[in-house]
């Protein structure tokens, strides 16, 4: 069907989810097209094993196809997606005890990513072998901020209400996971 081409946005995501919620499984399909790319890299952000990734990825989507009829168009389709997906991923994890976290003060994190080092802690974004590394390496909650915010492009707001948080929280986090991730790629470089 050319006029719900996923290759353009000729059909807005909000609009093919209207027609999904009537039954409309070709709709979904270019919605899922769509996103797929997106909640893939998400889902597997926050889950190391692929085949539980996969999982999640697909129970992401019948849980929207399901829950198509609950999309108001408040927010944008992919964050609500991402928040499905989200879900769907740490259901996975009731139950299981979590790693304590260590608490960094924000001294020792800009001294980690490298704040008045003679080098630009920005030019080690070029490696992207490293980029993958370091968001492996990264604690969950801060790899999905990562890839909610820099990755996905979601706004502060968008990811402040998909993690439940406050705006001021959401930014305290952020700054906190992109100095550990710069920390991490600095560390690489430098052999630490």
């Amino acid at each position: 069907m050319e006029h719900l081409s996923c290759k353009g946005p000729l059909i807005g995501d909000s609009q093919l989810l209207q027609q999904a919620a009537t039954g409309d499984a070709n709709a979904f399909e270019v919605f899922v097209v769509r996103h797929r790319e997106a909640v893939w890299r998400f889902t597997r952000s926050l889950e190391r094993d692929p085949g539980t990734a996969e999982d999640a990825l697909q129970e992401t989507f019948l849980a929207a196809w399901r829950s198509a009829p609950s999309f108001r168009g408040e927010g944008s389709a992919l964050g609500w997606l991402l928040s499905i997906a989200r879900h769907a991923v740490y259901r996975q994890y009731r139950g299981k005890a979590g790693e304590p976290d260590r608490v960094e003060s924000l001294a020792e994190l800009g001294e980690a990513a490298g704040w008045g080092a003679d080098e630009d802690p920005l030019d080690v974004l070029v490696v992207k072998d490293e980029v993958n590394r370091a968001l492996a390496c990264l604690a969950v909650e801060d790899r999905e901020l990562l890839i909610l915010r820099e990755v996905e492009g979601l706004t502060n707001e968008e990811c402040a209400s998909l993690l439940g948080l406050g705006l001021s929280a959401l930014k305290s986090r952020l700054h906190r996971a992109r100095l550990r991730f710069v920390a991490y790629l600095r560390g690489e470089r430098h052999g630490h």
